[in-house]
């Protein structure tokens, strides 16, 4: 692969001067702060709740749930401060719920802050980074622009995983905090140069909760109800599993990134294709395979054997994730000045959905105490099948109220 911007320093001066770099780098940066501390997360709220299975799906389960009933507000705040003050505001609550964990041995009190900043974080970040991406990316190369997005989101956190290991190793998870803290606060710099753009929010809440119950959006909120419970499962579960499994945290955290460097050689040639070959196909076949590695998954009994399905699960989620983020982008973008609904509705559905299944595993797992957590494994993979429903646009129109 050639990159003539190494040999002609105007092109770098391009690059860094478009604001979609801009967002690029600062996702990078925020990405590379969350990627050291993310697979290790659920792990330090497992320990903290004396390693209760119900405890911590249920912690989960209340975040996610308030976001869904919060991202409404989302809408509401791009218009009235813009996507780039939003996601530096996020910044803040996102610094906010690393220190409450980082204090959540002092009272318990400290477990609602953390849940409550946790979710005014995802209020703020996610809606303005989906309409921010929406705005910047071109519409011929859509697929491409959603493979270089989510190879700007995993390449910094390729390595994050196995460093944010050898911190907890060597310094424990307060230094770890700390140093999420940090980063996240430079993550911020690249958008104070960027360009605001101001939306026009036009949905009531009610109005936005009433397109998630309309018959002729069924498919799509099967999809994106399938994508995010499985995401959740995968981000919270996953470490979980692997943490009972008396696997150390430095094991935990290279296992992670090894298959992290697998799914992102893959991203930029799945975007490719997105923009070239039948995209449902891919999307179908992406589908299938993460739910054959879900499988794979359930019968793990050793670190080699994590590190095998979970490096098929992510290059199978692949192949998956780009024509479904290509499909999502391509269907908001088509709302012309009603993207930022539409994303508002994604958010709903899956958030919502997440934290109600949560939840409700969290009830299964207090009645059933000696159920293994592993079952939850092929559940995902049902889960699985469900993102191809994103995929055929003529069955999953979005009507506007």
């Amino acid at each position: 692969m050639v990159f003539p911007i190494a040999f002609h320093p105007h092109y770098i001066e391009y690059f860094l001067q478009r604001d979609v770099t801009k967002l690029y780098i600062s996702i990078a940066i925020r990405n590379f702060a969350l990627g050291m501390v993310g697979v290790f997360e659920a792990i330090y709220v497992y320990m903290y709740f004396k390693e209760s299975v119900p405890a911590i799906l249920f912690y989960y389960g209340v975040m996610f749930g308030l976001y869904g009933l919060l991202v409404p507000f989302g809408g509401k705040i791009i218009e009235k401060i813009g996507a780039k003050k939003s996601i530096l505001a996020s910044y803040v609550f996102y610094i906010g719920y690393y220190a409450s964990l980082f204090f959540l041995d002092i009272h318990a009190s400290i477990v609602v802050l953390a849940i409550m900043a946790g979710a005014v974080g995802m209020v703020l970040f996610w809606p303005a980074f989906h309409t921010d991406f929406i705005r910047f990316s071109s519409k011929k190369n859509r697929g491409k622009e959603s493979g270089r997005v989510n190879v700007a989101m995993l390449v910094p956190v390729i390595l994050a995983p196995a460093l944010g290991g050898v911190i907890i190793s060597s310094f424990g998870f307060s230094v770890l905090f700390l140093v999420v803290g940090v980063v996240l606060f430079a993550s911020a710099t690249p958008l104070f140069s960027s360009k605001e753009h101001i939306e026009t929010y036009t949905d009531s809440y009610a109005a936005a909760w009433r397109r998630v119950f309309k018959k002729q959006n069924w498919n799509t909120s099967i999809g994106l109800f399938s994508q995010g419970v499985e995401f959740g499962i995968h981000i919270y579960a996953w470490p979980l599993f692997l943490f009972t499994m008396a696997i150390g945290f430095f094991q935990i955290g290279g296992i992670s990134s090894f298959a992290l460097i697998a799914a992102t050689f893959f991203m930029l040639y799945a975007g490719k294709l997105s923009d070239t070959e039948d995209r449902s196909w891919l999307l179908t076949v992406g589908s299938f395979w993460t739910a054959i590695a879900w499988i794979l998954k359930y019968f793990v009994t050793t670190p080699f054997s994590a590190l095998l399905a979970h490096s098929t699960y992510r290059v199978s989620r692949a192949s998956a994730r780009i024509p479904f983020w290509t499909f999502f982008y391509e269907k908001a973008a088509d709302k012309g000045e009603d993207a930022d609904e539409f994303v508002i509705y994604h958010e709903i559905v899956v958030n919502i959905g997440r934290g109600a299944v949560f939840i409700v595993l969290a009830g299964i797992f207090f009645v059933f105490p000696d159920l293994p957590l592993k079952v939850i494994f092929l559940f995902a993979a049902f889960l699985a099948l469900g993102f191809s429903f994103v995929g055929n646009p003529p069955k999953i129109p979005f009507i506007h109220t």
